[in-house]
């Protein structure tokens, strides 16, 4: 197919596209394409592969998509090696993951015994720590009690009967059973010994600890107050320096106010020696000029008298020579009035040459006036310049140092603003920091309240069951119901509620520091007078 396309100079318009035509070119141009150029256009812009290649690319994409169908069907055979390895593999994760299933539910049975023993083993050694405190082993003391006093009891009836059924016994055996009491009493003493040791040690340990927390507390007392002596003693310290750098600032200030005020004076005495010498340049000035123009007058003076007595002296010689002219010859005349005339010539020259020179000397002396008069103006001038640039610079000096006080008065508002800050961040943490440590304690002690409240009450589910089962027995029940009590110490007197219910049994010591009975007697009472307050005295355990 033969296209046909009309070019206008810059645009060509192929169909309907149309450019902007140009005018300078005719319209009347055609370009002529043959189809297989018309054809390589199209497949440029259609970006057409040639037919080989787009030949190959089918052919590979074919083979490829062939693979893939091959792939996916051979995947699902079983009869294959793949497919057989794939079977055991499958198999054999299936077979690992039961596996591992009975090994976890194995895990869990054994972790579930094992957490059953320690549970047995915590409520065992709960039983045994529990059996080991003081109100435990005190009941278990009141229960041996009981049980040897109805063993006693059991061998009183028996020595009775026994000794009903012999009285007539031999001695010794009366003897030997007196030994066997005495000693059963020598072993009761000796235990009773070894408790009372045993009570005073512990008293005496509590009383120790007791002192210790008292001086651990004085201790931090006093830490605290030399802290706060030591803040003090600081603040007081920064207080003084400031102070004293103020003072040394303000003499300081005042110093250069007084070298500045000297200097302002010093410069005023210059200037006021400047002007004075100034006028007594000028007069001498005006001196020298005077002085100068009486002896030029005098000069002039001088020169008249001299001219005139040379005027005469040349009259006479005129005449003496008027009469030596008449005298002599003719000739010698006119020789005469020659050098007549050309000595006055010379001293006229001589009398202009000094009339110039006076008159050059006097513009001279009128030009150095001058010139010394403006190098002084011009002097005056430069230094009042100086004077004030130095002026501007001592100003922007005390401005600069004023800005610079100004600056290092913030810069010290700054940091007393930050150490202010921080003391009172200090006592803000302190201050919470006893809070917090209050808090705690009360927290503790209202824990530890509750702790003893319920080891009370399970104390007294187990003592109510022992006494129970006692009771069954027929064993006397008195130690028993007497260790029951409530509140611990052994006491008989009232429980102190906030001191974890404890029931003292004594007080502490007298004013000498001696233990005191459990009565009240004279020594107590004096104590208590003594001591002027209404408050208890001593411990309360």
């Amino acid at each position: 197919a033969v296209v046909s396309t009309q070019s206008t100079g810059a645009t060509i318009q192929h169909g309907r596209r149309k450019g902007t035509p140009a005018t300078d070119k005719p319209k009347d141009k055609f370009l002529i394409l043959n189809s297989k150029e018309w054809q390589s256009i199209q497949d440029r812009k259609d970006k057409v592969l040639p037919a080989d290649v787009q030949l190959a690319l089918d052919l590979q994409k074919d083979r490829l998509e062939k693979h893939q169908q091959s792939i996916e069907q051979v995947s699902s055979w079983g009869n294959t090696i793949v497919g057989k390895r794939n079977k055991r593999l499958n198999a054999r994760r299936i077979r690992e993951e039961q596996e591992e299933l009975e090994r976890q539910k194995l895990d869990i049975e054994e972790a579930e015994i094992k957490a059953a023993e320690r549970r047995a083993a915590i409520e065992h050694a709960k039983k045994l720590q529990y059996y080991q405190t003081d109100r435990v082993k005190g009941f278990h003391g009141a229960l041996l009690l009981s049980e040897v006093i109805k063993e006693r009891e059991a061998q009183i009836a028996l020595k009775k009967e026994i000794n009903n059924a012999m009285k007539n016994a031999d001695d010794h055996l009366l003897q030997w059973e007196e030994e066997q009491r005495q000693a059963a009493e020598r072993l009761e003493k000796e235990k009773s010994a070894q408790r009372a040791k045993e009570t005073a040690l512990l008293r005496k340990t509590q009383y120790e600890q007791a002192q210790e927390k008292r001086k651990l507390e004085i201790a931090a007392r006093v830490q605290d107050i030399e802290e706060g002596n030591a803040i003090h003693k600081d603040v007081e310290q920064f207080h003084k320096e400031n102070e004293a750098k103020t003072k040394e600032r303000e003499a300081r200030q005042r110093m250069l106010k007084q070298n500045y005020d000297e200097h302002i004076a010093m410069e005023r005495r210059i200037v006021d020696a400047q002007s004075q010498q100034e006028k007594q340049r000028d007069e001498e000035i005006k001196l020298y000029a005077n002085a100068k123009k009486k002896m030029a007058q005098l000069r002039k003076t001088r020169e008249g008298e001299l001219f005139q007595s040379f005027q005469d002296h040349q009259q006479a010689m005129v005449d003496h020579l008027a009469g030596l002219i008449k005298e002599q010859v003719d000739d010698e005349d006119s020789r005469i009035a020659k050098a007549v005339a050309e000595r006055d010539a010379k001293r006229l020259l001589e009398e202009q040459n000094a009339k110039a020179k006076r008159a050059n000397m006097q513009k001279e002396i009128l030009k150095h006036r001058q010139e010394s008069m403006r190098a002084q103006t011009l002097k005056m001038s430069e230094m009042e310049k100086d004077q004030a640039l130095d002026l501007q610079r001592r100003i922007a000096e005390d401005q600069k140092y004023f800005q610079e006080q100004q600056e290092r008065q913030a810069c010290k508002k700054v940091e007393e603003d930050e150490i202010q800050g921080i003391l009172c961040k200090q006592a803000s943490e302190k201050s919470n920091k006893i809070q917090v440590e209050k808090h705690n304690e009360l927290e503790g002690d209202k824990r530890s309240a509750q702790m003893v409240k319920e080891e009370e009450d399970e104390f007294q589910r187990y003592a109510d069951a022992v006494i129970d089962l006692a009771k069954q027995r027929g064993r006397p029940v008195g130690p028993l119901i007497k260790a029951k009590n409530a509140g611990a110490g052994g006491g008989s007197g009232p429980i102190f509620e906030g001191k974890s219910n404890l029931r003292p049994s004594y007080q502490a010591n007298d004013a000498y520091g001696n233990q005191l009975p459990r009565f009240a007697n004279g020594a107590a009472k004096k104590t208590a007078q003594s001591s002027e307050t209404n408050k208890r005295l001593g411990f309360v355990w």
